[in-house]
């Protein structure tokens, strides 16, 4: 035999460290240990397992959830009232952009809050009939349940805000919402009417203090521009220049009269100086139409006091006939020169009297003294009127700059009530379209939305419970899981007996033509054969066991077909069950259960006593027999060693079905002394973890594993037989 052989195995160039199942012998690939990726595809696929148990069990939990829910939940009352929302806010005249800068959307979500604020609420349950009435009365605590169970929505139209409230009491209901919407308007709506006629009071009461202000400063301006004469800063420039320059003008002549005392002074010293009455020069003269000393501005003749007094008086009187202002400048320094002529020539001229004055003689020097005098008095004079007229200007000047600014806030003012007292009469942003009405039939849509949803969530969970769990148990769903997820050569595959139909479910599935599926499986289980017959020598016979990782993976069925195989080469085979626990090839077979392998390890009977004939030529059946707990010892005292010798030394084949590996240890003994071990798997049904496990068992026991077999590795068995009752009918027909 050619156990010693290396076997074939797929992916060794990516393998990890290899086990050796023999010394010797071949090396296997371990699975990948790699975490799976959660795919559409492989979630589908898990749902395909099940779906037939996810159906029946989640279709009538939906509806039993469903019905449940829909008793459960009552069909309530529903009581609406509509409440409209302009677009901007109404105006009449004037378009104020500040108050239409407001997004409407951001106005509506906060009428909506001011609606279920606890304010509003708080004003709606002052209503006695609201809380007296039998639907506030079970309540609590009414304004946290009105804020809970009052739903304000815009579901007719963005500008139209919906108030509803369910419950039992229809006529509670419509008394409710009517009491909460008239507690918003009153509370809400109408106090924005009187938030614009406040604003307007406030705005009255400003321009009242502004205009106060305004008047008071116009007072002092008034009584500053009649004590300059004029407002017009031009005009006070040119009177302060003509101050100023009388001011130099009176600075000149003090000067002259100074030079003249000086002369009259050394004139005296000498004898020489004369009165003032006389007709010497240099005396008094009229300098610009002003008694004043030098030459005549006109002329330039010089003239005593006496005619420069009777001159200065006719001008006087010319001036007060032509003039109405009696406090002109020019008339009230003419006054003065006058007052100062007369001061000097020592008396004053009679009312009535002529104006030809003849005063007492006096020395020319005292007079010049006198007339320097009067000089000097007159400047003062002018200096303190400069001043005080400076003063005054300064004055005028500051109370017109701090003007300026009330004077426009109150022309603002003015303009801001205006058009607040028009804009009074625009019609609210926010009516009232429909009252609340109290209903007269019950609301069953929340109902049917929460138990549709119920029983959605109902069937989804199952649904996704199944799935989750189907992509948890991590089973073989193709052929590349043997080779990739458990590293172990794939032998061969037997197909299921089913059409697939619709997405494989098994929907619209044809009727299964059961000779035409064994005929698939015979050809399929001669591939096998082929396979196996590569590692056996034909000259010495061998012991084939068939293994598996748990219970109801087809290794009874691999077991059968194989046996079955063999025998068709012409060679005695024998297929001994030895799944001690719940044996069950006797029935695929057509033979009895006992005496059999049981009978012989006890020594009760000979192989000739327990061989079975089956219907397939040269194929003999072993069953397990009447299995108890000495016939388990026995065969653990050597593994089966010599049951295997002695079967093998009366058969060219023995074929082995077994117990699961992963609960019974007989398949393990069995193993170590079989000369070919084959691991059966079920596409959708075998674990991974389960297979994998298995595999290193049998690798750790260095049993001559030599791959895998896949049972129901297709759904649709036709890809494999290549019209093969076709041909057979063609071949008969011949």
């Amino acid at each position: 035999m050619k156990t010693t052989q290396e076997f074939p195995n797929v992916n060794t160039a990516s393998a990890p460290p290899r086990v050796r199942s023999r010394p010797g012998g071949a090396v296997l690939p371990r699975a990948s240990s790699g975490g799976r990726e959660l795919t559409a595809m492989g979630m589908l696929t898990c749902l395909r397992r099940r779906w037939v148990l996810t159906l029946v069990l989640a279709i009538p939990a939906a509806l039993l959830a469903s019905a449940i829910v829909c008793e459960v939940v009552p069909a309530k009352y529903e009581s609406s009232a509509i409440l409209k929302i302009q677009q901007y806010e109404q105006i009449v005249a004037f378009d104020n952009a500040k108050q239409r800068s407001t997004e409407f959307l951001t106005y509506r979500d906060t009428q909506k809050g001011f609606i279920k604020s606890r304010a509003v609420l708080t004003s709606a349950l002052r209503d006695p009939k609201v809380v007296e009435c039998g639907t506030m009365k079970a309540v609590g605590y009414p304004v946290e349940w009105l804020m809970k169970e009052l739903n304000v929505d815009e579901q007719i139209s963005p500008e139209f805000l919906k108030i509803s409230l369910q419950g039992e009491y229809p006529e509670d209901l419509a008394l409710i919402v009517n009491a909460i919407k008239e507690s918003y308007l009153n509370e809400v709506v109408y106090n924005e009417r009187n938030d614009r006629i406040e604003n307007l009071r406030k705005a009255e009461e400003s321009h009242r203090d502004v205009d106060k202000r305004v008047r008071a400063a116009l007072q002092e301006i008034e009584r500053l521009a009649t004590n300059l004469g004029t407002v017009d800063p031009k005009n006070l420039l040119l009177d302060q220049g003509r101050i100023q320059q009388k001011i130099s003008d009176l600075d000149t002549e003090l000067r002259e009269l100074e030079g003249a005392i000086h002369v009259e002074e050394a004139l005296q010293a000498q004898g020489l100086s004369g009165m003032v009455m006389g007709t010497d020069p240099g005396l008094l003269t009229v300098r610009g139409g002003n008694a004043r000393s030098g030459t005549s501005a006109g002329s330039g003749s010089t003239l005593d006091p006496g005619q420069q007094l009777f001159l200065l008086r006719q001008k006087i009187v010319q001036f007060e006939a032509t003039t109405r202002n009696p406090n002109h400048p020019d008339l009230l320094a003419w006054r003065e020169q006058e007052k100062l002529l007369r001061n000097m020539m020592g008396g004053e001229i009679a009312p009535g009297a002529d104006e030809t004055v003849t005063p007492a003689p006096s020395s020319r020097v005292a007079y010049l003294r006198k007339l320097k005098d009067a000089v000097a008095a007159e400047i003062s004079t002018q200096e303190k009127v400069y001043k005080e007229k400076n003063l005054q200007r300064i004055e005028l000047e500051r109370e017109q700059r701090e003007i300026d600014p009330d004077v426009k806030v109150r022309e603002s003012l003015a303009q801001q009530i205006r058009e607040q007292e028009v804009e009074l009469n625009a019609p609210d942003r926010i009516t009232s379209v429909q009252d609340a009405n109290v209903p007269e039939e019950r609301e069953i849509g929340k109902k049917t939305q929460l138990s549709t949803l119920a029983g959605l969530g109902v069937f989804g969970c199952i649904v996704c419970g199944f799935t989750l769990f189907e992509w948890f148990a991590y089973r073989i769903g193709s052929a590349t899981d043997i080779s990739s997820e458990i590293g172990l050569s794939l032998i061969g595959m037997i197909p299921p007996p089913d059409r697939g139909g619709l997405l494989g479910l098994g929907i619209f599935a044809g009727k299964v033509d059961y000779d035409e599926w064994n005929r698939a499986v015979t050809e399929s289980m001669d591939v096998v054969r082929t396979f196996l017959m590569r590692h056996i020598d034909p000259a010495r016979p061998a012991s084939i066991l068939i293994a598996g990782a748990s219970a109801n993976e087809g290794k009874t069925t691999v077991s059968c077909q194989l046996a079955a195989s063999l025998a068709r080469t012409g060679k005695r085979v024998a297929l001994v069950d030895c799944d001690l626990r719940r044996p069950s090839a006797h029935m695929m077979v057509g033979g009895q259960q006992g005496p059999g392998i049981s009978e012989l390890l006890r020594g009760e009977a000979m192989i000739d006593d327990i061989r079975q004939q089956t219907q397939a030529p040269g194929l003999t059946l072993i069953g397990a027999g009447n299995v108890d707990q000495r016939v388990l010892q026995l065969l653990s005292i050597d593994g089966g060693r010599s049951l295997i010798q002695q079967l093998k030394s009366r058969f060219d084949f023995v074929v082995i079905d077994t117990s699961p590996l992963l609960f019974v240890a007989d398949s393990c003994m069995l193993a170590q002394n079989a000369d070919i071990v084959l691991l059966a798997t079920r596409k959708d049904y075998s674990r991974v973890l389960h297979v994998v496990q298995a595999r290193d068992c049998l690798l750790g026991l260095h049993a001559p594993l030599l791959g895998a077999i896949l049972v129901g590795a297709n759904s649709d068995f036709h890809s494999q037989i290549y019209d093969y009752q076709r041909e057979v009918a063609r071949i008969q027909n011949i």
